[in-house]
């Protein structure tokens, strides 16, 4: 019985150990995903809630001429803003694009937290309204890391995600950061 009781518990060793250490990687791969696609806007997730975003953080907002929609375009980040191209007339080539910290509200805790409500983020009218008494979830997370601007047309998030298997990855970063 016992020979029996201690094969059953290897058996079951080698099927979990794997498992725990895929989410181990799974969790490593998101932060390594969270680093490279969403720090530069939402900020150190390790960081305490609330945390200054770091000096050399940039947000870029897209001045759009009444009546225009949003529209994903490439942006290319400098380190020195000062440094852009401009035209003839002074304007940044390639559009008018400001810089001004902070970029997006802190992602820590953002499972289970209702929408729109970081203390001190300047929310669009529109998000707030679209988003009015939702919670994020890891479901809810998913479609908005899709494509924010099919869900909520004209709010300033550019990014979409539309692998579904990084989107879980950084997912699963974000709610094992309470």
């Amino acid at each position: 019985m016992e020979r029996k009781s201690a094969a059953v518990a290897f058996s079951l060793a080698l099927f979990v150990v794997p498992i725990a250490q895929a989410g181990d990687s799974d969790l490593a791969e998101g932060e390594a995903l969270y680093t490279s696609q969403c720090k530069y806007c939402h900020g150190n997730v390790s960081q305490q809630t609330g945390a200054a975003p770091s000096p050399s953080s940039v947000r870029l907002a897209m001045h759009q001429e009444p009546g225009s929609t949003v529209r994903d375009f490439p942006v290319r980040l400098m380190t020195d803003p000062v440094a852009l191209p401009v035209d003839a007339h002074g304007a940044a080539a390639g559009g008018p694009i400001a810089f001004a910290p902070p970029f997006g509200p802190h992602l820590r805790g953002i499972v289970g937290r209702p929408a729109g409500t970081v203390e001190g983020f300047g929310y669009s009218n529109t998000l707030l309204k679209t988003l009015k008494g939702m919670e994020w979830t890891e479901a809810a997370l998913d479609v908005w890391i899709t494509s924010p601007q099919a869900w909520v047309p004209g709010v300033y998030m550019f990014y979409k995600q539309p692998n579904a298997e990084i989107r879980r990855k950084i997912i699963l970063y974000l709610k094992a950061n309470p």
